[in-house]
């Protein structure tokens, strides 16, 4: 147990318990509590009306008898506690993750102000011999394939559409309307306007190229087609729909000769070979992005495996209603209420928490897991980009001052998980 009393004089006892629970015990003097009262006593007087005085005029007793004790016990309560709990978190540097329990002693004027609270903390993070973590270095080549794949691109949003009169094959593109239904509600798609759709088996859905191969200008055709495992809207995955399209042209694609005009067109380079080049060197810079991110997600992995935490319960489910609020929010976005969400896709409340477990563990390690490694390396945050990203996320919007505090927070906390990202790619490459 440790005590520690700094200005303006309250005394907080830390007491750590099993589960990363603290109790701390607070103690202000008792003129905190009758400066309070006092305060209390004007704010009520304020409120209420007393024969031949004018609002807030009339004197301490008054309105105390007016209004009775434990009215101005509650009032100075509810304005003194708060502000002692936040001192006292400040003093003994505890950083709670979820609401206290409160105790309250009994208040009376002339005594000091006490309370009791607990709450869960932050877990010790055991980082372990980190600096011996080592992880493969992805380096991705460049192939003549990919360089050709890129080409072919070009000379395709390059082309010129020619209508025809035939039936459709792969490679063209229909004029057409094509609407997607599940249950008689419409999905996607409108069948008022033509758009043009390519019939590409690699970019359309799975089927739904087969599906249109054949049409020709003014028929119509009516299928089923199974959404698959990753569509974008993730309660229609593995979902079978009803789809009607209706063609008004065939159109094939002319591609422009594959020569030197084609760099001329896309203004890289005055050859062919020059266009090459430059597409070459364009994907080495994707690839060297990928690969950056492949080693940074491998040693976060590695991290996050390595380190010894043993997570409160009261964190795990913080993280999950946190991820389930988010979900509620893409929905909203769409216009889809989280309960016919959840109807479409058969589960439930504990259905969706349950899968929602394993990856808030997963982030929370990583979380912590960074945090004691930007402590351990001594990471320091400019404060100048903290004002920064402060600035940018609180663009727009009109904030309290305590809300103001926690995004300067979580901006100095997200700067600092960077910097130890930056740290954790130094190591695993064996840099230090």
């Amino acid at each position: 147990m440790t005590t520690a009393t700094t200005p303006p004089d309250i005394s907080v006892d830390v007491e750590r318990q099993p589960g990363s629970r603290v109790q701390l015990r607070v103690e202000a003097p008792a003129s905190e509590l009758d400066a309070a009262i006092a305060t209390a006593l004007r704010r009520l007087a304020g409120r209420i009306r007393l024969p031949g005085f004018r609002p807030g005029k009339a004197p301490a007793a008054m309105v105390e008898r007016a209004v009775g004790w434990d009215a101005v016990r509650q009032e100075a309560v509810d304005a003194l506690l708060p502000d002692l709990y936040t001192r006292a978190l400040d003093q003994a540097d505890i950083h709670p993750v979820d609401d206290p329990d409160l105790d309250l002693q009994p208040v009376e004027r002339g005594r000091p102000f006490a309370f009791t609270a607990t709450v869960t903390v932050r877990p010790d993070v055991e980082l372990g011999d980190y600096r011996s973590l080592r992880v493969d270095v992805p380096s991705t080549e460049v192939t003549d394939d990919q360089v050709e794949a890129g080409i072919e691109e070009l000379r395709r949003r390059n082309s010129e559409l020619r209508d025809v009169e035939r039936f459709a094959q792969a490679g063209d593109v229909l004029s057409c309307s094509l609407v997607m239904r599940r249950d008689g509600e419409v999905i996607s798609g409108d069948d008022e306007n033509d758009r043009d759709l390519d019939i590409d088996r690699e970019r359309l859905l799975p089927g739904l190229a087969d599906a249109l191969i054949g049409m020709e200008a003014g028929t119509q055709r009516s299928f089923q087609l199974t959404l698959p495992d990753d569509f974008g809207r993730e309660e229609l995955r593995g979902v079978a729909v009803d789809v009607d399209v209706s063609v008004a042209a065939v159109r094939e694609r002319i591609l422009p000769p594959l020569d030197d005009a084609l760099a001329e067109l896309d203004g890289h380079g005055a050859t062919l070979e020059e266009l090459r080049a430059h597409y070459r060197k364009r994907l080495g810079e994707v690839t060297a992005d990928s690969d950056r991110e492949a080693l940074e997600a491998a040693a976060l992995e590695a991290l996050r495996n390595h380190v010894a935490i043993d997570l409160p319960e009261t964190m795990v489910e913080r993280e999950i209603d946190r991820q389930l609020a988010d979900l509620d929010a893409r929905l909203q976005s769409m216009g889809m209420p989280l309960d016919r969400y959840m109807e479409y896709t058969g589960t439930s409340t504990e259905k969706l928490r349950g899968e929602r477990r394993e990856p808030a563990v997963q982030r929370l390690r990583l979380e912590l897991a960074l945090d004691t490694l930007a402590e351990a390396e001594g990471i320091e945050v400019d404060e100048a980009a903290v004002v920064r990203e402060e600035q940018r996320l609180a663009e727009g919007r009109k904030l309290t001052a305590q809300q103001r505090r926690r995004i300067h927070q979580a901006a100095h906390i997200d700067l600092a998980r960077r910097g130890a990202g930056e740290r954790l790619i130094e190591i695993v490459r064996g840099e230090g």
